[in-house]
């Protein structure tokens, strides 16, 4: 068994690890990396291997860092099988047709700007991919993952798909492969959420494994209980009412944003939130 780094080794975006065993190549994710102009510089790269020899993706989830290169990967020549939960399924198509549209956008307006500066010298701006791209993409979603539920892969190579508690349909993914006589266990954490949440199941711990590639995005702080900083949520909204201002919240469309209406409508029940939300 082989297993090689494709994304997210220097960085929490980008997720893509290759795993070679059993004559056969597997993806888990291939995500998008995100954080400004210089990793986008990253997307365009080569991926460091080739697109047309993989034969699976499995996704762990639909978050843009983790399914977003999905259509840039059937767009070099991948033409496998994807595999994951139902929901992340349906989300992914939302996630992913989203970003081609807005890629799209941008490279139109960076083309417009290249031209009103006239420097439109040579080859405009394309985006990475496109919504058509996208659509391709999705003819290769296939089987679909059910949470404990060993499946079988290909010969010597099963999956078993289980609960990360992360958002909708997320999963930690348990591999179990056996390559020439020998057996060998590796867990993908994926993103892993936080227990006793109101909305999503508790994560699913993982059986013991020989490799374990663990997700450590806020692995080097600590957070405070969460019924406090609802209480602080609270006292915010309501002191910005009382001084006649308005509450913005920034928060992540997937899960987070979900859970804080959940919250806001809890305060309001509750008779927490005293003005109308």
């Amino acid at each position: 068994m082989k297993l090689s780094f494709h994304g997210a080794a220097r960085g929490v975006t980008g997720s893509c690890y290759l795993v070679e065993s059993a004559g056969k190549r597997l993806l888990i994710d291939c995500g998008l990396y995100q954080g400004g102009r210089e990793l986008s510089e990253e997307n365009v790269a080569p991926f460091g291997f080739d697109a047309a020899a993989i034969d699976f993706v499995l996704l762990t989830h639909a978050h843009l860092d983790h399914c977003g290169r999905l259509p840039l990967l059937a767009k070099r020549g991948f033409h496998g099988e994807i595999i994951t939960t139902a929901a992340s399924r349906e989300l992914a198509k939302v996630v992913m047709l989203d970003s081609a549209h807005l890629q799209e956008e941008d490279a139109r307006w960076q083309s417009r700007k290249l031209m009103r500066q006239n420097k439109d010298k040579g080859e405009l701006p394309q985006p990475l991919y496109t919504q058509l791209d996208t659509l391709n993409c999705l003819d290769y979603f296939g089987r679909t993952a059910h949470y404990n539920q060993p499946m079988v892969i290909a010969q010597g190579i099963t999956a078993t798909f289980l609960d990360a508690g992360h958002i909708l349909g997320s999963a930690s993914i348990h591999l179990q492969i056996e390559d020439e006589g020998e057996k060998r266990s590796i867990v993908f954490s994926g993103d892993i959420g936080n227990a006793k949440r109101p909305i999503l199941r508790d994560p699913t711990p993982p059986p013991i494994s020989d490799v374990v590639v663990m997700e450590t995005t806020y692995g080097d702080r600590l957070h405070k209980p969460l019924e406090p900083s609802i209480e602080e949520l609270y006292q915010a909204i309501e002191e910005t009412f009382r001084r006649g201002g308005n509450v913005v919240i920034p928060t992540f469309a997937l899960e987070r944003a979900q859970e804080i209406l959940f919250y806001l409508r809890a305060g309001v029940e509750s008779g927490r939130l005293r003005h109308r939300v």
